[in-house]
């Protein structure tokens, strides 16, 4: 997962004694840490995963071939209006703080993910607008969310169906560059997911399959980039 690893203890200030975190935010950490183990194992896409879902520099990518560039438009309007919608999620106050600031930091990540699929178009081709009828399905379903539980359930189900359009993505790429770009964001989508649903008390094998799967993906001519 992309999250920087970090102890379950609250950061002091040098010298001072160290305090544990709370129970909430030590059980939190421990399930992200699950997620990420298990499902580095099982989100097998059939592409290397050996680099990492940095962003490349807006604007250097090369010429792809127009169904490429019409993939990647998608899954950048995608990874916008993701950001947006877990943005306001995390505004939340009904959301234990915990939650709330691991919530904001995936939309971060859906954020940089936007600009790590960016750095495989052309300046003209990039998508700087969120998916518009993505977004206003997400915002309406976390506006209309009216506690912690239900919050949960809706962002896990958003983070599977995007986890899902990622993978699906990974096979319909002609081009290998964007094929294993896509194929080191989708696990980090995955891992958020699993750990939403675990922090939500969800049955396990409903948020860690056995096998990854594209159920629930997100189609291009129902969620149009532009």
């Amino acid at each position: 997962m992309s999250m920087s690893p970090r102890q379950p203890v609250e950061e002091v200030a040098d010298g001072a004694e160290v305090a544990p975190a709370s129970a909430s935010r030590r059980r939190f950490v421990r399930n992200v840490g699950l997620g990420a183990a298990a499902l580095g194992a099982v989100a097998v896409t059939g592409t290397s995963l050996a680099g990492v879902a940095s962003a490349q520099s807006e604007g250097e990518g090369s010429e792809l071939d127009p169904a490429d560039v019409a993939l990647v438009q998608f899954l950048q309007s995608v990874s916008l209006a993701a950001e947006k919608g877990l943005t306001l999620a995390g505004d939340a106050t009904y959301l234990e703080p915990e939650l709330r600031e691991e919530v904001r930091i995936y939309a971060r990540h859906h954020a940089n993910h936007a600009e790590t699929l960016g750095g495989l178009l052309t300046e003209e081709e990039l998508i700087t607008d969120p998916n518009a009828r993505l977004l206003d399905e997400i915002s309406g379903q976390v506006s209309g969310s009216a506690d912690q539980a239900v919050l949960l359930d809706v962002l896990l189900g958003f983070e599977q169906s995007v986890a899902a359009t990622l993978l699906a993505g990974v096979g319909e790429a002609g081009s290998w560059r964007v094929s294993e770009t896509i194929a080191t964001l989708q696990p980090i989508v995955a891992q958020q997911a699993a750990a939403l649903g675990s922090a939500n008390g969800v049955a396990i094998d409903e948020w860690l399959p056995t096998f990854a799967t594209t159920d629930g993906a997100l189609a291009p001519n129902a969620y149009p980039a532009r």
